[in-house]
């Protein structure tokens, strides 16, 4: 099920304080738990990451995740849509806190901090609207143009030899109106 344009921009609006609620409680909930990324990671991320995100990112590995459904959440699975349960994901990202079920490994780790780039250069309130806008039109997790970005930036990673500055490309796909 996908709604209009019009009707995702609307639901969007509406619903993007309480989203953003959700993720800054969250962020602030973990970062107690949370550790800062491995040099390993930061070792190998820092040809396409920025030294303060890969500074101010944490991490937290529990399974399973301790973080309740977002706000109405069972109303969109009443109403047919595909939405993952925060729980049940491989990782999730609360702005700078990278809460995972799984041991992360670098593809998984990127995919996370392409989100933690586009909440810094978006902010949280532009980035519920928008993940709530791509959900809503898109008609699924994989419909919403954020994920989109966040895999094909992931997809790079892992097949292309020469780094590329993940910042640049997100800021790209603001400037296009891609989200």
């Amino acid at each position: 099920m996908t709604v209009s344009r019009f009707g995702s921009h609307a639901a969007a609006c509406l619903l993007a304080p309480a989203v953003a609620y959700y993720i800054r409680s969250q962020r602030n909930r973990l970062e107690s738990a949370a550790t800062a990324l491995p040099e390993h990671f930061q070792r190998k991320l820092r040809h396409h990451f920025s030294s303060i995100d890969l500074q101010r990112v944490r991490i937290v590995q529990r399974d399973p995740l301790p973080i309740p459904d977002p706000p109405l959440y069972s109303q969109l699975l009443r109403l047919g849509l595909d939405f993952p349960s925060p729980s049940l994901t491989a990782a999730i990202t609360f702005d700078w806190v990278i809460a995972s079920r799984v041991a992360m490994n670098a593809s998984l780790l990127f995919h996370e901090l392409v989100h933690v780039v586009q909440f810094r250069l978006l902010g949280i309130m532009e980035f519920s609207r928008l993940y709530i806008r791509g959900f809503l039109s898109g008609g699924s997790y994989y419909g919403i143009p954020l994920e989109r970005c966040a895999f094909e930036l992931e997809r790079r990673f892992e097949t292309e030899q020469l780094p590329f500055d993940v910042e640049s490309e997100v800021t790209a796909w603001i400037e296009r109106k891609l989200f």
